[in-house]
């Protein structure tokens, strides 16, 4: 009986034993060759032969190599009944290193693979200096330190030989970089340029590049494959590689002012136009213009900030719709808006149009500027006063309205005053019926938006709020009220800089997210809701359409 107790846990030892070899050769690696040179690539084969549907996790890899290709296959053969299921593999292995790279066991599903080892021969000298003289990838940046919303320009240039053969290249191509705004300057340009006594073919792409927060923005590298000849070598397959590049977000500085929304440039020109011209006194009821224009080198018509002229005491402003623009002049990039802006005196008198002041701050110098525009001043006579000739017409004064001697002939004992007090009431009627017609379009927009306002998701906020994130809680309320009012973000900024509670609401916000400053915030998340509520609210009233014109093509 002992013995056959024995035996059974001989057995079972050994299915244990067989059962973890079994499991972990289901999983097996292969290279294409063991030994290869600089610059070649090799093949890496996994196979799976388990009927775990998990995918393995290559990035242990990209310490060593960069993974150029992928590509999977799978099979399914029944022998006997037997089901035997196998996926496969394949990626296509470029070294980053020369001498021996030992690849370790790869995870897939509850197996591992078996590990393995590399071996790249470094070329000679001679053959890679050839190499790097034949083809090439350069990045300029300029600067290479800049503050949030300020331009960065990147120009991304591939120079090759007439020795080189290179793939076919795109005319446009992205350059995504993570919390920045991309604008693609032009498509792809074809040069020529000698350099060193080689001449050499130059495609560049340029870009220009706004940061959205402080701290590391990296722009992202690239490779391509040339095809190298001559210099007594055989033709070869040699991989180009644009570096990733690291460039630094400045905070803003602790000099700006913190009720000031930030406004970075590296020059700033202010205009202004009246119309009419020729006079400093106006007509009660007479419209003046006062068009102001504002253009910020280094800027972006969505970084540009409204104009806006405030109130005024006896008059009554009626602004034009705001023109916005990105231009190239040379190789910088300027955002233009100009505005325009009908004052009418509603009552007479002197009235002062003030000084038109625009904060920003010079990425150049690095110091705050003040631009301003002078003020103007009118005088609005009073009509009363002004001795009208004889053969002129008499000024309508509505306390001197009589009736008509043929008028009042015909009415038999009624009190006159009540025809003109009916007459007075039809009248209003029509206007108001003509007024509710020609703003049906803004009535129906504003009811939208009140029916819409319920349907607002705080979600994002609310999860940005929790974490004490602050550069998501800036995101997320600009998103929150870009995607529910089916707006761009340029659009939803402006909505809030157009709003008092929203302005003050987004300044902090900048300061939280562009700033190191430990500064308190004022705003919980009940607060919060209540701006964008008012914002949503009066989204329908808001004279003024929005959008984000790409003029660098």
């Amino acid at each position: 009986m002992r013995y056959l107790k024995r035996l059974a846990t001989a057995l079972l030892v050994l299915v244990l034993i067989l059962s973890a070899a079994y499991s972990q050769a289901q999983a097996t690696a292969t290279l294409s060759a063991d030994v290869v040179s600089e610059f070649e690539s090799v093949t890496l084969t996994v196979t799976d032969r388990s009927r775990d549907e998990s995918d393995p996790d290559f990035s242990s890899l990209e310490t060593d190599f960069e993974i150029t290709q992928v590509s999977t296959s799978s099979s399914i053969q029944i022998v006997a009944g037997r089901v035997d299921s196998t996926r496969k593999w394949q990626l296509e292995l470029m070294p980053k290193r020369t001498g021996a790279i030992n690849i370790q066991p790869l995870i897939v599903g509850n197996s591992q693979t078996n590990s393995l080892t590399l071996r790249v021969n470094p070329i000679s000298e001679r053959e890679r200096d050839y190499i790097s003289r034949t083809a090439f990838f350069e990045t300029i940046i300029t600067p290479r330190e800049q503050y949030p919303q300020a331009a960065i320009y990147v120009t991304r240039r591939m120079m090759y030989t007439s020795q080189a053969r290179i793939p076919s290249m795109p005319q446009e191509k992205k350059l995504d970089i993570v919390d920045a705004t991309v604008l693609p300057i032009g498509n792809r340009e074809t040069l020529r340029e000698v350099r060193n006594g080689i001449e050499y073919y130059v495609m560049q792409w340029r870009y220009v590049v706004f940061a959205e927060k402080s701290g590391t923005m990296r722009i992202p590298g690239e490779n391509a494959r040339v095809a190298i000849y001559g210099n007594q070598f055989r033709p070869q397959i040699r991989p180009i590689v644009a570096p990733e590049e690291a460039i630094t977000i400045l905070p803003i500085p602790d000099a700006y002012p913190r009720d000031e929304p930030w406004f970075p440039a590296s020059s700033v020109g202010l205009t202004q136009s009246f119309e009419p011209t020729d006079t400093d006194t106006l007509n009660l009821g007479d419209a003046l213009t006062r068009s102001i224009e504002v253009r910020a080198r280094d800027s972006y018509q969505s970084a540009l900030l409204p104009l806006e002229l405030g109130s005024l005491e006896d008059v009554r402003i009626y602004p034009e719709q705001a023109t916005m623009d990105s231009v190239l002049e040379g190789d910088r990039v300027w955002g233009t808006q100009s505005r325009s802006f009908n004052l009418v005196p509603v009552e007479p008198g002197r009235f002062v149009l003030p000084e038109f002041r625009l904060t920003w701050w010079n990425t150049e110098t690095r110091e705050v500027k003040v631009s301003t525009l002078p003020s103007a001043t009118y005088n609005v006579p009073d009509p009363r006063g002004i001795q009208v000739p004889a053969n002129d017409a008499q000024l309508f004064d509505p306390s001197s309205v009589a009736l008509s001697s043929d008028l009042q002939n015909g009415i038999s004992g009624i009190d006159a005053w009540v025809y003109v007090l009916a007459i007075a009431g039809l009248v209003g009627w029509i206007l108001a019926f003509t007024l509710v017609y020609l703003n049906r379009d803004k009535l129906l927009k504003r009811f939208s938006a009140k029916s819409f306002l319920s349907q607002v998701d705080y979600g994002a906020i609310r999860h940005a709020f929790s974490h004490s994130d602050r550069s998501t809680l800036r995101h997320a309320v600009l998103h929150t009220v870009a995607q529910y009012l089916d707006v761009d973000l340029v659009t939803a900024r402006r909505l809030f800089l157009n709003s008092a509670e929203g302005h003050q609401l987004l300044s902090q916000l900048d300061q939280l997210a562009y700033s190191t400053s430990t500064a308190e915030f004022d705003y919980d998340l009940k607060s919060i809701q209540q701006v964008i509520d008012s914002i949503v609210k009066n989204y329908g009233s808001d004279s003024e359409e929005f959008g984000l014109q790409s003029v660098l093509n």
